[in-house]
């Protein structure tokens, strides 16, 4: 018994022995990332690429350089405005798309439409940066949101849950010209009618699906559009 306690205190020591060397590497890390980040500014702000390596480097020794406007980091580099500026401009953006496609956009197209809207004499922002900047705007509940939905990475701006149906009939819509019908659901998925009507109602009163009485089908068999693939 008395060798038992002997080898568990031992244990127990090596463990806080770890523990405290461990904690002491991250904060020399942390140091040495801060004069990284001092040294390498300018490039960390001008430079999508460079900067999306140094936010992934920052993840994994537990360092958030957008938490906060007023904290270290966003001081010294200014992240903090430049993303707090890109999620303004993300959700007017998105605000003013909605009635159009009915709060859901593909990642790439809002970057594209962003990247237009901000002109050559704005900070340059990658895809990534506007994956960062939802992301921040997600954590207020807002609504907005990036969902992986058809295979794609989209933009939600309205507080509804997608699920795999909806992922299903995006997916299927891309690949038949922005638009589905009941019947061909059930064909190509083979779901029952009302599986497919009340998943494309959902999307019907969210307005990102229009029906179309005029197309092949006409009113038997209509066509589902899709807004954000139009």
């Amino acid at each position: 018994k008395a060798a038992r306690e002997k080898l568990q205190s031992l244990a127990k020591k090596v463990e806080e022995d770890n523990i405290e060397f461990m904690t002491k590497q991250l904060s020399v890390f942390k140091d040495n990332l801060e004069i990284f980040a001092a040294k390498h500014k300018k490039t960390i702000n001008d430079n999508p690429t460079f900067r999306h390596k140094f936010q992934q480097l920052c993840a994994k020794t537990g360092v958030d350089p957008l938490a906060s406007r007023q904290g270290f980091w966003a001081q010294m580099l200014g992240l903090g405005d430049f993303y707090y500026e890109l999620a303004t401009q993300i959700i007017q953006l998105c605000l003013a798309k909605r009635e159009e496609n009915g709060g859901l956009i593909s990642l790439v197209d809002l970057y594209k439409e962003l990247s237009r809207r901000r002109g050559k004499h704005m900070q340059k922002a990658s895809v990534e940066d506007v994956e960062q900047a939802i992301k921040k705007v997600s954590i207020l509940g807002s609504g907005f949101r990036i969902a992986e939905v058809g295979g794609e990475k989209m933009v939600v701006s309205v507080p509804i849950e997608l699920n795999t149906d909806h992922s299903a009939l995006l997916k299927l819509a891309k690949n038949s010209g922005g638009y589905i019908t009941i019947e061909g659901v059930g064909k190509v998925l083979g779901w029952s009618e009302q599986r497919t009507f009340l998943s494309l109602n959902l999307l019907r009163r969210e307005s990102m699906v229009w029906v179309d009485y005029q197309g092949e089908g006409g009113q038997k068999n209509p066509q589902y559009w899709f807004s954000c693939l139009i």
